[in-house]
C-alpha cells in the first residue's frame, strides 16, 4: 500500500455506549434536550518553548511545518480523553478507539481552502508523511467532501492567518448528529521579551463533555508546548 492511500485511511473501531450504566445518561439527555448545545472556551496558549526547538530543529534542515505540529498535539491531546473520542452516530452516544484529524487547507494554484483527512499517528516523523501525503491528494483532487469526511471520528482544524482572536465560533449542523470537536488557531504574537502567544478556540458538545475535559485537553496541548522535544520525533 502506498504511503498516500495509508495516509487516507481513518477508520477507528467504535463502541457503542450502554445507556443503562454510563455515568453521562443523565447529562447526554438533557443536553440533547437542547437545539444547539455546543459550546467552546478560547485559551492564549504560550508557544515560547516550541517556536524555539522549531527554529533549531528547523535550522538542522529538518523542516517542518508549524500547523502540522499543532495539529498533532491537539489530535494527541483529544485520543488521550475518551469524552474527546465519544461521538454521536445514529442518535446514540458511541467511543471511538481513535479520532483522526481534518484540516482545512488551500490547495495548488487555488485561493478556496479544501477539506483534508489525515490517518493519527502516534509518532511524529510518521503524522508529517500522512500529512504531506494528504495536502498531495488534495492539491490532485481538492474538494470540501473527502471521502471519509461525513464520519465522525474526526477533529476538525482550522487557522486563521492574521487574526490573533480572544473569541470566536464555528459553524455547526444538527448536533444531534453532527458531534465532532472543532478546534481553531490563530495569529501569534510576541512581546518585546520574545514571549510568544497563541490563540486557540475548542468548540465541541455539552452532551458528550464538560469544562474539566477541555481543561485536561490544554494541560495536556501545554505540556507538549513546554517540552515539544519530549513528542516531535
Amino acid at each position: 500500500m502506498s504511503n498516500q492511500k495509508k495516509a487516507l485511511l481513518t477508520d477507528s473501531e467504535m463502541q457503542i455506549i450502554d445507556m443503562e450504566i454510563w455515568e453521562r445518561t443523565e447529562h447526554f439527555n438533557f443536553f440533547q434536550s437542547i437545539k444547539s448545545n455546543n459550546y467552546g472556551m478560547t485559551v492564549q496558549q504560550d508557544v515560547t518553548a516550541l517556536c524555539n526547538f522549531r527554529k533549531k530543529i528547523n535550522g538542522n534542515g529538518c523542516k517542518r511545518r508549524f500547523s502540522d505540529i499543532l495539529y498533532y498535539f491537539a489530535t494527541r491531546a483529544a485520543n488521550a480523553i475518551p469524552e474527546l473520542r465519544t461521538r454521536i452516530v445514529d442518535g446514540k452516544p458511541v467511543l471511538f478507539d481513535v479520532v483522526h484529524p481534518s484540516f482545512t487547507y488551500v490547495p495548488k494554484g487555488r485561493n478556496l481552502h479544501a477539506n483534508v483527512l489525515a490517518r493519527y499517528a502516534e509518532k511524529f516523523s510518521e503524522q508529517t508523511a500522512y500529512f504531506d501525503a494528504a495536502r498531495e491528494n488534495s492539491d490532485q483532487s481538492p474538494t470540501l467532501m473527502p471521502e471519509g469526511g461525513d464520519k465522525q471520528n474526526l477533529i476538525y482544524f482550522s487557522i486563521v492567518a492574521g487574526v490573533a482572536f480572544t473569541s470566536t465560533t464555528t459553524p455547526w449542523g444538527d448536533c444531534s448528529y453532527d458531534s465532532v470537536p472543532r478546534i481553531l488557531f490563530g495569529e501569534m504574537t510576541k512581546t518585546e521579551s520574545g514571549k510568544a502567544s497563541l490563540p486557540i478556540a475548542i468548540e465541541l458538545l455539552h452532551c458528550l463533555a464538560d469544562g474539566k475535559h477541555i481543561a485536561e485537553f490544554f494541560k495536556l496541548f501545554n505540556e507538549m508546548c513546554m517540552e515539544p522535544e519530549k513528542y516531535l520525533v
